[in-house]
């Protein structure tokens, strides 16, 4: 999705707030910073900006965390519509400043301009987190349900917060074979800035380079969580307050103790009542299957056969495992009503049908492969 920003816009006063912020932080400078950055960036506005003195800590440089709201986490999980984050807290690494790093001013203005545009003025990186849930559940054979509790909700919000900052920042790609390509960047002049501030940081001390790719680590455990909570819940309780006690990120801190406090509240991930927590168009779609009934379910699932036989790209394969995904959801929910046994039994025989087309849609290998690589599509300029 393309989000306009202002054409021809003087950057001059950014750069001037990013030069004085390692001799001036105060937040005058910092609510001036602000200011100018909801100018620009006019959709998704900047809630508060915060400096953090890091002396002892891991450098984090700077952390871009989106809001989302965890009522609306299952939404944002399985819906198919792009989806537009609410608003961002910026948080400044007093360590991009070192004099070690030797930044300048347009330097850490590309930067800046990286991390808002692809963190969360586009949909692009919220959209390949998606897909790697929608791979995810189908190579574990499970499902988005709709009836979590709050605490659960809270911790899948989380999850994604962590996962669109692992996957669209700046900070994220350092060391390793990832190109970082970001036309919106070079299309206001700071490519050749964003590309000296990569090399700067990969030269340092600063910055230790991690190899293994655990961008969906979070979320994955967060999936994870609902089917092993009473093994899963104490262990990660211990694991996230000690990382609390690792970062050097307020920001993260702060999620970090949010979410210990959804686990230390949490009797059951599931606990909340089906009919009173579903959204009005999943109970439309359970709707819609009480009126088709089995017959038309089973010719959805010969045109999801077909369009498997036809599949020839990853999104072709992708939208399978969405649609089932989001099928199985509402199947798995239509169980819980009060409905003769015969019908359940057929239900059964759909599902199973459904889980074996998204196994061979996850496994099928004959099929072009989109790029991984998470390009920010923006206007021409």
């Amino acid at each position: 999705m393309m989000i306009k920003t202002a054409t021809n816009y003087n950057f001059d006063k950014i750069e001037f707030c990013m030069g004085m912020i390692s001799k001036d932080h105060s937040s005058s400078i910092l609510s001036q910073l602000k200011s100018e950055l909801n100018n620009f960036f006019t959709k998704v506005k900047c809630r508060d900006i915060l400096y953090t003195n890091n002396t002892d800590k891991l450098f984090f440089g700077m952390r871009i965390y989106p809001i989302i709201e965890s009522e609306n986490i299952v939404d944002v999980l399985r819906d198919d519509e792009p989806i537009m984050f609410n608003g961002y807290y910026l948080e400044l690494d007093s360590k991009l400043f070192d004099p070690m790093l030797d930044l300048t001013d347009k330097e850490l203005t590309s930067i800046l301009l990286h991390e808002i545009g692809h963190i969360v003025y586009d949909t692009g990186t919220i959209d390949e987190v998606k897909k790697q849930v929608d791979m995810y559940l189908a190579a574990s054979d499970d499902y988005i349900g709709t009836n979590y509790s709050k605490g659960y909700k809270e911790i899948l919000a989380y999850a994604m917060k962590d996962s669109v900052i692992k996957v669209g920042s700046f900070f994220s790609k350092i060391g390793n074979t990832e190109i970082i390509a970001d036309e919106f960047v070079f299309s206001y002049g700071y490519g050749p800035d964003l590309s000296s501030a990569l090399r700067k940081i990969s030269r340092s001390s600063f910055y230790l380079n991690k190899n293994v790719d655990n961008r969906l680590l979070t979320m994955s455990w967060a999936l994870r969580l609902k089917n092993e909570f009473n093994t899963s819940r104490l262990p990660a309780i211990k694991t996230l307050n000690k990382a609390k006690q690792l970062t050097a990120s307020k920001l993260e801190e702060r999620e970090l103790a949010f979410t210990v406090g959804a686990l230390n509240r949490m009797q059951d991930p599931m606990n909340e009542s089906i009919i009173d927590n579903m959204k009005s168009r999943f109970s439309k779609k359970i709707n819609d299957f009480k009126i088709k009934g089995i017959r038309g379910i089973k010719n959805d699932i010969y045109e999801l056969n077909v369009r498997l036989r036809c599949a020839e790209t990853e999104e072709d394969l992708l939208y399978i495992i969405r649609t089932i995904n989001s099928d199985i959801a509402i199947l798995k929910d239509y169980l819980t009503e009060d409905i003769p046994n015969d019908e359940r039994e057929e239900i059964f025989k759909v599902l199973q049908d459904m889980y074996d087309i998204r196994e061979n849609a996850a496994k099928k290998k004959d099929v072009r492969r989109s790029d991984t690589l998470i390009t920010v599509v923006y206007p021409e300029m």
